[in-house]
């Protein structure tokens, strides 16, 4: 019967419609006739959708951890949440590609673009959509160490080419001596990208030696607008933004705080709030650090590149917590406790709630994102395609 009225509708009111609509309902609708399998597909209607979608108030949260399978396999599991209880929207996920026989405590989530997320280990990244469900292994890095040498992955950015229309993965490496003859001042620093258009890495070249060394933490990788952050360790070991123009292909810097950009002691998170960049600065969990004697500090940076504009808004009292993950409805802190719970901590009201999700110690990540129609490129029919959960 709906189906029947919409097709007396004029063709822009019925997208008028569509577009207010959930994913998962765009999805089923794909099946009512051809006209709208057409339509909802269409690069036209997706862009539309993304564009709506990032005026939309209705933001989700994507929930990773690291559960133990048996004494020598551990997975990864997504969890899909939504509300201030943090209500499952979905099943959770196991991740392929990201199985380990040890704790993933160095998976990352880098994102969100244009609703898409990039899951990534040591040796695999995964572009994800989680309103679709779809996902795709990207091709491995390239390991071209020379014998006696090995290549160490400091870090990896996802992001949006706006001039070249493109996706990008960037990978920052170093290539050392194989031990036992290792050596940190001798090294060399390389750069390579991954273009989806190509589907093929390629390595930059007069990459500068004495760039900053990333900074790895639970949440210490942004992609912002036209760029991929990091926060990094600079000069005198003090802690700076490194980030990575995806469009020039161009490093540059952005200096902290004076007042918290010491290396030694404290860690720091680095997320966007407000539509800005943030840094957060709170107690080494550590236990030979007393918390108590340190306080959090979540800095924003008012007006991009001004140094001037950092302006601290939150001053949080010691939490015992392992790592802040992210901030979201401008108040709602997410963390990593000691045991590996997840709990939220309230900015404005001072009030801390547990929940029910935990993972091995260490493994936890969560992203906000908004949800999107965007399919994720496969130009290549050598490599991996694109699948569904």
């Amino acid at each position: 019967m709906a189906h029947e009225i919409l097709k007396k509708l004029p063709e822009d009111v019925v997208v008028y419609i569509l577009l207010r609509l959930p994913v998962k309902s765009l999805i089923r609708f794909k099946c009512i006739s051809k006209t709208w399998y057409i339509l909802i597909r269409s690069s036209t209607f997706i862009n539309l959708h993304l564009n709506y979608s990032k005026t939309a108030k209705e933001e989700f949260i994507i929930f990773k951890r690291s559960l133990q399978v048996d004494p020598f396999q551990h997975k990864t599991t997504l969890s899909f949440l939504f509300g201030d209880d943090l209500n499952p929207v979905s099943p959770d996920l196991d991740v392929p590609y990201l199985e380990s026989t040890f704790v993933n405590d160095y998976d990352q989530f880098i994102g969100p673009c244009h609703g898409l997320i990039a899951l990534i280990n040591m040796i695999n990244t995964v572009l994800f959509n989680p309103a679709t469900r779809n996902y795709r292994l990207l091709p491995p890095f390239r390991s071209d160490a020379p014998q006696g040498f090995r290549c160490s992955i400091d870090g990896v950015g996802f992001g949006f080419d706006s001039m070249a229309n493109d996706y990008k993965v960037v990978r920052i490496s170093k290539v050392y001596n194989d031990p036992p003859y290792r050596d940190p001042y001798s090294s060399e620093q390389k750069v390579e990208v991954y273009d989806m258009i190509t589907d093929f890495w390629r390595e930059l070249d007069n990459i500068d030696q004495d760039m900053p060394r990333i900074y790895w933490a639970p949440s210490s990788m942004v992609f912002y607008k036209t760029a991929c952050y990091w926060l990094a360790i600079g000069s005198k070991d003090k802690m700076i933004i490194l980030y990575f123009d995806m469009d020039t292909e161009i490093f540059n810097t952005i200096n902290l705080p004076h007042t918290c950009n010491s290396y030694n002691g404290p860690h720091y998170g680095l997320l966007v709030l407000r539509d800005s960049i943030t840094m957060l600065r709170y107690p080494n969990p550590n236990p030979e650090y007393d918390p108590a004697q340190d306080l959090m500090q979540i800095w924003i940076m008012k007006e991009y590149g001004v140094y001037d504009s950092w302006m601290k808004i939150y001053t949080v009292r010691p939490l015992l917590i392992e790592s802040p993950l992210l901030i979201w409805k401008d108040c709602q802190m997410l963390c990593e406790n000691r045991e590996g719970s997840l709990i939220s901590y309230d900015l404005k009201l001072d009030k801390v709630q547990q929940f029910s999700l935990q993972g091995c110690p260490t493994s936890l990540r969560a992203m906000c994102y908004k949800e999107s129609m965007i399919q994720i490129p496969c130009e290549s029919k050598d490599n991996a395609q694109v699948q569904y959960f």
